[in-house]
């Protein structure tokens, strides 16, 4: 009887002593986004001056499951509609390596040439909708 106790003990001390693996996200192909956001802003940036064009600008603060992200945004979809929807994915790249295993907040930015007042704008990751931000400010 003891030896069968002991048995299972050790069994069961091999298995928490066991290495783990980190969870890593899924790659961005697969539909999966394991990040987390916050504080999302976006405008027009139309100001006037010397070599200046028309931006629209997008931040927010993501947090990620480990160190070493990268991130990448994908071209921004318009629908063809009045007033213009705009739909930009953010693209979270796992580190390729060794990384801190830490949760990590990173600020991320992206810009793209607009020349069009834009009423609602979406923010994805994967198929996951982190903001919908309506009106979008234009600042002249």
């Amino acid at each position: 009887m003891i030896a069968r106790y002991f048995g299972l003990a050790c069994a069961l001390l091999m298995t928490a002593c066991a290495p783990s693996v980190p969870n890593r996200p899924a790659p961005p192909h697969s539909g999966a986004c394991q990040i987390i956001s916050s504080e999302w802003a976006a405008w027009v940036n139309a100001m006037p001056g010397p070599g200046a064009s028309s931006k629209l600008i997008v931040i927010g603060k993501v947090t990620v499951p480990t160190g070493g992200y990268s991130f990448d945004w994908l071209t921004p979809e318009v629908a063809e509609s009045d007033p213009v929807q705009v739909t930009v994915r953010l693209n979270p790249r796992p580190p390729s390596g060794p990384a801190t295993q830490a949760v990590t907040p990173v600020d991320v930015r992206g810009e793209w040439p607009n020349q069009q007042t834009v009423s609602v704008l979406r923010i994805f990751c994967g198929g996951k909708l982190l903001a919908r931000i309506s009106p979008v400010e234009t600042v002249h």
